[in-house]
Order: C-alpha cells, then structure tokens, then sequence
C-alpha cells in the first residue's frame, strides 16, 4: 500500500508506504518481538512474544514527526520506565509490583529498526491513540 501525502507547506508531495519504527526483537528467538500488552500476546508463544504478521501489536517506538527513532527515544523510553519505576516503590515499597520495566525487557529483547508498513502503523496509531497517517 502506498498512501499520497501532501505537503501542506509547499514543499514536494511524498509517496509514504511505510513507518520507520523500534521494536524490541527477543534476543534468543528468531521472528519474535515484544507485545504491547498481554491483550495482544501470542499465546502460541510460552513469553507471549508476537511475529511480523502481527507487528502492529509489537511495543513500538514511533517518533512524532516519523523520521527514524533512535537511541534518544530509546533513552527516553528508559527513563520515563524508570521514573514509574520509582513513583511505584515510593507508592508501595519494595513489593510494588512493577511489569514497565524497560531495563529489565532490554536484557532479553533488542531494540531493532524496521519500516512498518502503513496499514500496520495505522492499525497501531488506533490502538494506542497516536496520530494514524491519512489514507485520503
């Protein structure tokens, strides 16, 4: 699929087909990422973890102006992980239960780049109240 997008600012049209996102690739298995939530897990799977034709429901990092994430987000990422972390052991002490643990994911998953197609995105951005791209 490929969606027209026009620039609104006069600059070039552009032909988007797909997203350039992260997601976290388990390190051990092949074709296996992280799910955004157990609503969305693949039972199939002993972790839950998803495969590509399920990519839209990967924990995704996505940058808003859609150029390629990297690093920063991942840093940003981790941070506000551990900032819940933090509020969640000031709140309920050294039995907080605590399943937002990025630092904790990136010892088992990796962070990879892929470009996601459009139709994924959208199905993602709908999910998780993001901005979809226009299909006009």
């Amino acid at each position: 699929m490929q969606i027209f997008q026009q620039n609104i600012f006069g600059g070039e049209d552009e032909i988007i087909s797909t997203v350039p996102v992260i997601v976290l690739k388990h390190r051990d298995k092949e074709g296996r990422y992280l799910a955004a939530d157990i609503d969305v897990a693949d039972f199939s799977d002993p972790d839950g973890d998803i495969t590509m034709d399920d990519i839209q429901d990967a924990f995704i990092i996505v940058r808003n102006d859609r150029q390629k994430p990297g690093q920063p987000e991942i840093d940003e990422v981790i941070a506000h992980s551990e900032a819940h972390k933090a509020y969640m052991h000031e709140k309920f002490g050294d039995r907080a239960f605590i399943s937002y643990d990025v630092a904790k994911w990136l010892e088992t998953y990796e962070p990879v780049n892929i470009d996601m197609p459009v139709d994924k995105f959208n199905e993602a951005a709908y999910a998780n109240d993001w901005e979809p791209i226009k299909t006009y």
